[in-house]
């Protein structure tokens, strides 16, 4: 690919790079590190002007030292040099850390005292979202030396401004605008209040104008999603990070006039059918036409070779296999036979150390008893060496399902003639912390065991920071505060004209409307959470 030149833009474009997943695995340990490394080679040799990251950079909220020392080190070797760049950065205000405004906000190639070749500008995902005191996020360590650009990070999550970086390069004028990952939910939520603002220049339409999102899409069924509907008219080409399906034609949601693309993780981490398409960096090229007075552009893929090849099936085992287990067996060791030739076939010069592909075979199996994921996958790799291993993850080839009958509606005669619906037996992946923990709490009402304090979406809350995002003092930090409100409330209440105190006059009775407020306060934060939209917000 030939060199942009002085009247070009070019854009390298890639998404969730999910750093240090799997960075244990004998074998899978540095499939996140190689990708990555090889769209920074792209990056670099295609001449980009920028480098354009659309979240989860990293795939540990906290990422091990380990892995923070090989992310620097990369791009440090790709990024630093004495390349001069041609981009000229005219407003880049909505950089930086929100929580320390005074702080020079600056792109990283005009500090004098680091050599940038390729810049790097980045929104966070949700698995490396800020968090904790100050909402830190690992990318502000990175954006605090200089190696990145780190943008689209919001001060106050209950009322956003989306706001623009503003680069040219000659003729060339950019706009991009970044949303870092938002609860789907909250987000939502402040689109149908109006808490979300678009600060645009008066001039934007002399700028080619990028949205970059890391949200899930409207074609993700009963989820909440960033509303198509909501992005200005002005945008005129959208970043869609968070889906790993790389899709490398970009589209058009609905009737929408915006150019979607979705280019999807650069390694793979979850086993599903999304993620078997080839993977993909983008090169985005942008020229300003002085005749029309406005931007065109030209958006094409790049292969990544540094992928392990994923081989990806479903099948069902009523009707082509015999019902014992013996029979099963065979049956399934052949289809992962099947999908190891044609992994050699489709793949035949895997990069080195992608030479074992990963396999998934999803499995009908209503009626009929499959062997466990694990002791199926000896015949395919075993030991603490993988040497003689054949597969990437002989411990979870199989994912197994069974359709499941279908309640029966009220009035139906005839139980047995109810439908069968396909509902998926999630038996290898975890469950969502935050479901989990209000199933456990409405079973323990159901017992007579309520809450009585706490609120049950604080819990749940701070049930996933502690999980997910590894805050140690998430649920102390929730009590803690859960108390201040709660003895603050009871003081004013007592204190001034004593409304509370006046109301008892004995220590029983004065229990009792302790025990009522705090119902009363209950009820009030349950209303507050139930207001949380379950569906798109039209």
């Amino acid at each position: 690919m030939a060199p942009p030149g002085e009247k070009m833009f070019r854009i390298m474009i890639s998404t969730d790079n999910h750093l240090g997943h799997e960075e244990r695995h004998i074998v899978r340990g540095e499939d996140s590190f190689r990708a990555f490394e090889e769209v920074l080679d792209i990056s670099s040799s295609h001449g980009s002007d920028i480098l354009l990251l659309g979240g989860d950079l990293f795939h540990d909220n906290k990422p091990s030292r380990e892995c923070m020392v090989k992310t620097m080190n990369l791009f440090r070797k790709y990024c630093c040099g004495s390349r001069e760049c041609m981009v000229d950065p005219v407003d880049v205000t909505a950089m930086g850390n929100p929580a320390y405004p005074d702080e020079e906000q600056i792109v990283n190639y005009q500090d004098p005292n680091v050599n940038i070749s390729l810049p790097v500008f980045i929104i966070h995902g949700n698995h490396d979202d800020p968090c904790g005191p100050g909402q830190h996020s690992a990318l502000d360590i990175l954006s605090s030396c200089r190696l990145l650009n780190y943008f689209g990070k919001q001060a106050n999550v209950n009322a956003i401004t989306i706001k623009p970086i503003l680069l040219h390069k000659g003729d060339v004028k950019i706009a991009i605008y970044g949303l870092g990952n938002i609860k789907d939910e909250r987000l939502a939520k402040l689109f149908q209040d109006r808490n979300v603002q678009w600060e645009i220049p008066p001039d934007s339409s002399e700028y080619f104008n990028i949205l970059v999102v890391h949200q899930n899409r409207p074609l993700r069924e009963g989820k909440n999603s960033f509303p198509v509907e909501k992005i200005p008219s002005h945008i005129q080409f959208v970043v869609w990070g968070h889906e790993h399906e790389c899709q490398v034609e970009y589209s058009r949601e609905g009737n929408y006039d915006v150019n979607i693309l979705q280019p999807g993780s650069t390694t793979i981490t979850s086993l599903v059918a999304g993620e078997a398409a080839l993977k993909h960096c983008f090169c985005l090229d942008i020229k300003f036409n002085p005749e029309s007075q406005d931007h065109k552009f030209r958006c094409k893929e790049v292969k990544l070779n540094n992928v392990r090849p994923f081989m990806y099936s479903e099948l069902t085992l009523e009707g082509n296999c015999g019902a014992t287990e013996a029979d099963v067996r065979e049956y399934l060791e052949r289809e992962v036979e099947d999908l190891l030739e044609r992994a050699k076939r489709e793949h035949p010069n895997p990069a080195p150390g992608m030479e074992k592909p990963l396999v998934r075979v999803k499995v009908e199996h209503t009626g009929f008893h499959i062997p466990a994921p694990q002791r199926f996958g000896e015949a395919f790799g075993q030991g603490q060496t993988a040497e003689n291993w054949r597969v990437a993850n002989p411990d979870d080839i199989l994912k197994g399902w069974k359709r499941q009958k279908a309640r029966q509606q009220v009035g139906q005669k005839n139980p047995a003639a109810a439908e069968e619906e396909e509902e998926e037996e999630e038996i290898l992946e975890a469950p969502e912390i935050e479901k989990l923990v209000m199933d456990e709490l409405a079973s323990a009402s159901d017992k007579g065991h309520k809450l009585q304090v706490l609120s049950r979406s604080d819990l749940s809350d701070a049930v996933f920071k502690f999980v997910q995002k590894e805050e140690s003092k998430a649920i102390q930090n929730m009590v803690d505060k859960t108390l201040k409100e709660v003895e603050t409330s009871f003081m004013q209440d007592i204190g001034g004209d004593g409304a509370l105190g006046k109301q008892v006059d004995k220590p029983d009775d004065f229990n009792k409307l302790v025990m009522e407020k705090l119902s009363e306060r209950q009820k009030e934060k349950d209303k507050v959470a139930e207001q949380l939209p379950k569906e798109n917000v039209p």
